[in-house]
Formats: C-alpha cells, structure tokens, sequence
C-alpha cells in the first residue's frame, strides 16, 4: 500500500505544478531558480557542465537500462528487471503524451546543447527518476549490507540531482518542468514497486515480499 500511496500523492503534486504552469505561464519559482541555478549570458560552460548534461542523454539512459536490466536477468532477478525497463517505458511514454498535451514552451536559452521539442515536463528528470529510482529501490531490497543499500541511495539520488540541475544551468527548462518531471517519474517507480508487491505476494506467499521504498 505504501508504494501505491506514494504514486497517488506523486500523480496529485504533478496535477498542482501543471495547473499552477497553466495559471501563471512562468512562475516565481521558475524565475527565482533561474537567476540562481542559471548560466550566465557570455561564458561558456566548463568540460564538467557538458558531462552533466551527458547523464541525461538519450544514449546514456539507453545504455544504463540495457546493462542493468540484463544484469539482473542473468542474477535471476526477472521480475527486477521487467521493472527497471518497464518503469523507463513508461516513463518515456508518458513523457512524450504529457509534452504534447501541454505544449510548453522551453525558455529562452543561450544555445549551448541542442535540444528540440516541448518543454513541460522534463524528459530527462522524468526518465532519470524513473530508471535511477527504480535502480535504487531494487537495490535497497536485494542487498544485505546496510552500506551497499545507502550507497546506491546516496548516488542514484544524486545523478537524479545533477539531471536536474544541469538542465536548469543550460537553461533548456524552467523549474517547474524539473519538478513535474521527478513528481511523475517517481509515480512511474512507485507503480512498478506496487506491481513487484504483488506479483510476489501472488506467487509465493512465503517470501519476503517489497517493503517498496528505502
């Protein structure tokens, strides 16, 4: 139930960002996020900057899905790895639905990465929560070691971060679509967190089932 209530308090806040994007076009916090988390017009951005952006590529997402949704396949991690996989299809798919239905348009920006296509909510926030989210609760409940469980926390969260912020810096999204992005990419993780609590509760009442989220 906790995984489902997580979904259902996440689909609720990403409903309270959307319409409060559809009242107020750009909103106090888009403009208080960018004057402190933006590049500034004139300078180029560093090696690292570019590296950042690179976390939430298309390339990059493809291939961290592949890797470890055949890692656990081979660990005999099945039902695991249809959740990874399944949480960023379906993250992906929602995105590109969400992006047509609301047509926003991205801010204004210096051109630094090429980047096309609607603004709200961001693809590369949703994507890197649902696969880095989806990453950390697997990890959390097939660990024994305490440090193994918080260390994939501690970085999962992280990469989640810098996605964010970096598409904040190149000023290719307003706050708001980060936001809405994470809120419904973590409704993506906790869907398929519910669906592994049941999928094991309905094959095999003696074993341990998800305690979904860390």
């Amino acid at each position: 139930m906790k995984a489902w209530g997580t979904a259902l308090v996440c689909a609720l806040l990403f409903t309270g960002i959307a319409w409060w994007m559809r009242m107020e076009k750009t909103t106090a916090l888009d403009q208080a996020v960018k004057e402190a988390l933006g590049g500034q017009a004139g300078e180029e951005p560093g090696a690292f900057l570019l590296a950042l952006n690179g976390l939430g590529s298309t390339a990059v997402f493809g291939g961290v899905t592949l890797v470890v949704t055949l890692l656990a396949w081979l660990l005999r991690l099945r039902k695991e790895a249809v959740a990874i996989i399944g949480s960023v299809l379906a993250a992906w798919l929602l995105n590109t639905g969400l992006k047509v239905l609301f047509e926003r348009e991205r801010p204004v920006h210096e051109s630094w990465i090429a980047v096309d296509g609607y603004s709200f909510p961001s693809g590369n926030a949703m994507i890197g929560m649902a696969l880095y989210g989806m990453l950390i609760v697997v990890v959390w409940n097939v660990a024994y070691s305490g440090w193994v469980r918080w260390t994939a926390a501690g970085v999962g969260t992280l990469l989640i971060a810098l996605i964010g912020y970096s598409r904040i810096y190149f000023g290719v999204h307003y706050a708001t679509d980060i936001a809405a992005g994470y809120a419904a990419g973590l409704c993506c993780v906790a869907v398929f967190t519910g669906a592994l609590n049941l999928s094991r509760g309905v094959s095999s009442r003696r074993r341990r089932s998800y305690p979904s989220f860390p």
